[in-house]
């Protein structure tokens, strides 16, 4: 036989695949038709279900979060009287999901602008001359302004 051109090669290959390829349809319809086939086809249409389920979470997640969130606001502003002390705090700000925390924080750091204003307080109480004497009562009255007072029908205890 003769040397063939790589063209020549070329065109016999590609008949070759052709006709290899040739009844494809009937071959892909019979391997669907095998059980293997179908028990991978239903563990792929269950993910695509859960996809859509995990749409809907994700959905669902969103607007209960916002609902937490106001919640929250809401929380310290009615019942603790938007306190300088005390808050309560929803860390939403996870990557992970679980350090999502919901806890209450009580701001008395060496940064919190409460310390500085029980300062001012101080200083302000120190003024009169009256009040040099009474420092013992002046810082029991300021502490008062800082406490938490519950009424009882707000916890619904009365």
């Amino acid at each position: 036989m003769s040397q063939i051109k790589k063209y020549q090669q070329d065109a016999i290959v590609n008949s070759t695949l052709e006709l290899i390829v040739s009844n494809k349809d009937e071959v892909v319809y019979q391997l669907e038709g095998t059980a293997k086939y179908r028990k991978i086809k239903d563990a792929f249409d269950s993910i695509q279900d859960l996809k859509k389920q995990e749409k809907v979470l994700e959905k669902k997640i969103s607007d209960e979060t916002a609902s937490l969130n106001d919640a929250v606001k809401e929380f310290n502003k009615d019942v603790l009287r938007s306190s300088p002390v005390y808050s309560l705090d929803y860390n939403s700000d996870s990557w992970r999901g679980e350090d999502r925390s919901l806890r209450f924080n009580v701001g008395i750091d060496a940064y919190s602008t409460t310390r500085q204003s029980i300062a001012d307080k101080i200083y302000i109480a120190m003024l009169p001359k009256d009040a040099a004497n009474d420092v013992s009562s002046i810082m029991a009255e300021i502490a008062e302004d800082f406490k938490l007072h519950f009424k009882l029908h707000l916890l619904g205890l009365d």
